[in-house]
């Protein structure tokens, strides 16, 4: 999420509740705002979409506010209420966060020569994992797994899985078009790449192993800056090495990357807890 976002509404009050104090960064079709609760002062974070904002994106914001509710109680990032700016924009209230996403986490790691140890994995993983099952549970797909979408909190509270605008309920009908790739790239499952329509709770598999593999080697499995060349890669390239990148870790990681990151679905550890307890019991956790 980038930092430059319009100062225009900041003072505004949305909902007569939420008083905007400042702006703290955008995605593609949303601006988030750090702002007050004037009920009981409690400063909260606003997601609003941005002045003409499709249709399809007012629908994400409604399945991504429905998908959080859903996992109350889990690592997913907190909805506290929904509404309408005076412009008609639809704007998401969810608790205010403060760390940093784990990209910046990694970077400021990496920059200093360290990578991420397996204590440090299982703290930031096992919410994760917790969370992804949930979700799973009652039919919702995140398919935008990455770093920037787990939030470390700074207060040694844990983790936030955050976004899940791409986010598939399985028992509604799908919001990509024809020939649209939903998530980001380096860590798109195979079958999502082939424009598969039946995709499943299996592509957070893939994905939950290809942001795994990140933090350990410092690069995403497959990195080709050309599309074309990273779907080929991704799609019947040989899996790569894990311990080739981290020797300290156990050789057998090499035998959970494979399954982890299987092109065939049906060959890959079936739910993300069985990947995970497949991992720990590698690595000694």
């Amino acid at each position: 999420m980038t930092r430059s976002v319009s100062r225009s509404r900041i003072g505004q009050v949305i909902g007569k509740r939420y008083e905007i104090l400042s702006a703290l960064g955008q995605g593609g079709q949303s601006e988030v705002y750090r702002a007050r609760d004037q009920r009981d002062g409690d400063e909260v974070a606003l997601k609003i979409l941005k002045p003409g904002a499709d249709s399809e994106s007012t629908e994400r914001m409604f399945r991504e506010a429905r998908a959080m509710a859903s996992l109350h109680g889990t690592a997913a990032l907190r909805v506290l209420d929904q509404g309408w700016s005076e412009d008609g924009a639809m704007c998401l209230v969810t608790e205010l966060l403060v760390g940093q996403p784990l990209d910046e986490v990694l970077e400021v790691w990496e920059k200093s020569g360290k990578r991420l140890d397996v204590k440090t994995a299982v703290q930031i993983f096992d919410p994760v994992v917790r969370t992804l099952s949930r979700a799973h549970e009652v039919h919702i797909v995140h398919r935008d797994l990455k770093p920037a979408n787990i939030f470390v909190l700074s207060d040694q509270r844990g983790v936030r899985l955050l976004d899940f605008g791409f986010a598939k309920f399985t028992q509604l009908r799908g919001l990509t078009a024809q020939g649209m790739i939903a998530g980001s790239p380096s860590y798109i499952a195979p079958e999502v790449w082939a424009g598969r329509r039946d995709t499943d709770h299996r592509v957070d598999v893939y994905g939950l192993g290809a942001v795994i593999f990140r933090c350990f080697a410092g690069i995403a499995p497959f990195t080709s800056k050309d599309l074309a060349m990273l779907l080929r890669d991704v799609t019947t390239a040989p899996r790569p090495s894990l311990v080739a990148l981290r020797p300290d870790l156990p050789g057998a990681i090499d035998d959970w990357v494979l399954q982890t990151l299987t092109i065939d679905p049906n060959q890959r550890f079936q739910t993300v807890q069985a990947s995970w307890r497949a991992f720990r019991s590698v690595v000694g956790e």
